[in-house]
């Protein structure tokens, strides 16, 4: 699954890097976590451009809080198949967290693009309201690079596959490729960031867990 990521890229990176003018203030997270308003780059129906909003991560059900879908049965869940074909999105991200669990406790890794450049989630937009949106990302099989942490990844879209993932004919096939074809790295980190409260850059500095005085049962 992917449940924490960071973003510190400013609104000038992205904007050259998405080709699209992020005019708006950014401050650096490095503990994102679901629930948060999350940018989430789109195409605009009406001008058919990229464009970009914060919606809050997570669909909301009587049931649960949908943070992340399989790519696999996506196009046939009824949850999100409607927003698979119709409502696409990038989700711009430094790196992510995940946890490897040895049967005692969860270490925290963090892992992050070789290249430094920022990384792009694929995700969907679920329409709660005519004014109310939520946004979801999509996980597929964590790669040869990851298994060893998780079983799981965010599912990722390299550059020069943005237009056509976001316009929706980007098959689940070749965005799976996309993914394997990112060189990443990871390390293990501080356990504070299992508290939400905890966002500041140490979060992301490796960490050997024998010397993490914050380590404990999680």
């Amino acid at each position: 699954m992917c449940g924490r990521y960071c973003l510190h890229s400013s609104p000038e990176t992205l904007s050259k890097e998405l080709g699209i003018n992020i005019n708006t203030t950014l401050a650096p997270s490095h503990n994102i976590a679901p629930g948060d308003s999350i940018l989430a780059i789109f195409i605009n129906q009406i001008s058919g451009e990229k464009d970009f909003s914060f919606s809050n991560w997570g669909l909301k059900t009587p049931q649960n809080l949908h943070i992340n879908s399989r790519v696999e049965s996506i196009d046939t869940a009824p949850r999100f198949r409607d927003a698979w074909n119709e409502s696409r999105t990038l989700i711009p991200a430094n790196g992510f967290y995940e946890w490897y669990q040895d049967g005692l406790r969860k270490q925290p890794y963090y892992i992050f693009p070789q290249s430094y450049d920022p990384l792009y989630f694929g995700g969907i937009i679920c329409s709660l309201s005519e004014d109310e949106k939520a946004v979801v990302i999509i996980t597929t099989e964590a790669n040869s690079q990851l298994n060893h942490i998780h079983n799981r990844m965010p599912l990722l879209i390299q550059k020069e596959d943005h237009e056509v993932w976001l316009n929706g004919t980007m098959a689940k096939e070749s965005a799976i490729e996309n993914t394997n074809n990112i060189l990443l790295k990871a390390h293990t980190v501080s356990s504070r960031v299992n508290k939400i409260i905890n966002n500041d850059s140490c979060l992301v500095k490796k960490q050997d867990p024998s010397k993490d005085d914050q380590m404990r049962l999680f």
